[in-house]
């Protein structure tokens, strides 16, 4: 029997609780899991047999910081998979933006060839969205952004990545005046604006409500949209349907499931609002999940229209 703050739990019940939310997890209910695993993590936080799915279903729930509590204590018990456990902790820093610490982590890793080599992309697949977000998120805040109200959309094209999301960060409070809306229309009809920033641009059209029709310029494409009828990226009806068939594919490995959902959003963000036309939800999906196994197996795809668009939007982050 256990016992704590006066409260005793009988033989069985700690199991019981443990079982249940397992249960959950099969059934990809995380926030029952969070629930049930969270009632036995309270009398026996050691157990080795909640740890690891109790830290998967937080990271779910993106209940982060408790996530990383218990994947610390994971890491420590030896009762798991060190690299597994060790993967699972990476992802969780990374959603807490606690990027120097993944990187020295992964560095010592690599350093100390604790990675065996069949699992050495994975880590540095890690330690290179590791770096993108720092650069995106940490980097940014170091660079000042003018303050110029409007600028002419020659010069924007003259600014950083950075100085011209932080500029359209500006935007983002009150309504848009007149000649901010002609200068967003502008960005997302000029090619030589970089896609993540024409995506920007045009969520400001679509929060505006903006109901005239504009032409969306990128990778060579053409498409005449109305940014009020656009759904937003990241939750197109597409978008969901993708990650939900994929979530039944990668039912039992999270990290690689984790990895699929980055690489979707992503496309889904730089590529707004072109989306995955003329591909069923099927051949997307198929062709997300041999993209992710190509990084573990370093075997090529195969050559088609969908896996060389795929590959492209990840170089184009990647840059």
């Amino acid at each position: 029997m256990l016992k704590k703050d006066n409260v005793v739990v009988f033989p069985g019940t700690l199991d019981g609780l443990i079982e249940s939310g397992l249960d959950a997890i099969e059934d990809v209910d995380y926030d029952k899991a969070v629930d049930v695993f969270g009632q036995a993590y309270h009398f026996d936080s050691e157990n080795t047999r909640l740890l690891a799915p109790y830290a998967v279903a937080l990271y779910e729930t993106k209940d982060f910081e408790k996530a990383k509590e218990v994947a610390t204590k994971l890491l420590h018990s030896g009762a798991t998979d060190y690299l597994d456990a060790m993967e699972l902790y990476l992802a969780i820093s990374i959603q807490l933006q606690h990027y120097e610490e993944v990187e020295m982590t992964i560095e010592a890793l690599l350093d100390e060839e604790i990675v065996p080599t069949d699992v050495i992309k994975k880590f540095n697949y890690l330690r290179d969205l590791n770096e993108r977000l720092f650069n995106r998120y940490e980097r940014a805040d170091k660079e000042p952004v003018i303050s110029h109200s409007i600028i002419s959309i020659n010069e924007f094209k003259e600014w950083t990545l950075e100085k011209q999301q932080g500029l359209l960060a500006t935007y983002e409070q009150g309504s848009l005046k007149e000649e901010i809306i002609n200068f967003l229309v502008a960005v997302v009809s000029d090619e030589e604006v970089p896609s993540v920033v024409i995506t920007y641009a045009l969520v400001l059209l679509s929060n505006a409500n903006y109901e005239e029709p504009v032409l969306v310029r990128k990778f060579g494409q053409a498409k005449e949209v109305i940014p009020a009828e656009l759904e937003l990226p990241g939750h197109g009806s597409v978008t969901d349907a993708v990650i939900e068939r994929m979530t039944e594919l990668y039912e039992k490995d999270p990290s690689r499931l984790q990895m699929a959902i980055d690489a979707i959003k992503r496309y889904d963000v730089v590529a707004y609002p072109f989306k995955w036309d003329g591909f069923s939800i099927v051949e997307i999906s198929d062709a997300y999940m041999e993209y992710i196994e190509s990084m573990f197996s370093g075997e090529p795809m195969a050559v088609n229209e969908l896996n060389s668009v795929i590959r492209s939007i990840d170089e184009q982050t990647d840059q």
